[in-house]
């Protein structure tokens, strides 16, 4: 009986341990360091790297991992940053202004009160974004998906909105600036 017990424990313990998440490990520290010296970085691993108010102006960080990060008040004008993970990244009061996000996914991202004027959203992820007080002025957000992102606030003007997954899941008109214009709803399918 007792074997037994201690059998079913040790397989609940390995169990349990099979069933935890995955762990997420910090960003590597060599491509933190390359990065100060070279001013580039692509495909490299920062998450959860702790940048705020960094000077990163035109950095060449696409394809990079950056999510969990803070960039908080980081500058990061003119930075490439397409193809990166920015999931749940902190850019609050960044400025982001002329970057290249294509193609980037920032799920969960938190770009509050930050200055996107003037970026290459194009094709970006920015589902359940949080973009309140963001400056997206001049921003291409051309088949971007802005699903349920938060955009209390934020300063449209002049964006591009072509192609866009709102957050309502709707998609904007071609040629859509500054509000999204709706495609108009499909018709029902299937018989009565």
């Amino acid at each position: 009986m007792r074997r037994k017990t201690v059998l079913n424990l040790g397989i609940l313990l390995f169990v349990g341990l099979l069933l935890l998440p995955c762990a997420t490990y910090p960003f590597k520290q060599a491509d933190a360091d390359k990065l100060a010296a070279t001013r580039q970085c692509t495909f490299c691993d920062l998450r959860q790297a702790e940048m705020a108010g960094a000077h990163l102006a035109g950095v060449r960080l696409s394809g990079a991992t950056l999510s969990g990060a803070n960039l908080s008040d980081a500058d990061l004008s003119g930075a490439n940053l397409r193809t990166s993970t920015l999931s749940k990244v902190r850019l609050i009061g960044a400025n982001l202004s002329g970057a290249d996000l294509s193609r980037a996914f920032a799920a969960d991202a938190d770009f509050s009160h930050a200055n996107l004027s003037g970026a290459n959203l194009t094709g970006a992820d920015l589902s359940r974004a949080h973009l309140v007080s963001a400056d997206l002025s001049d921003a291409d957000l051309s088949r971007a998906d802005l699903t349920a992102a938060d955009l209390t606030g934020a300063n449209l003007k002049g964006a591009k909105l072509s192609g866009t997954r709102w957050i309502d899941r709707s998609i904007c008109k071609q040629n859509s600036t500054e509000e999204c214009d709706k495609e108009p709803a499909p018709p029902p399918t299937g018989m009565f």
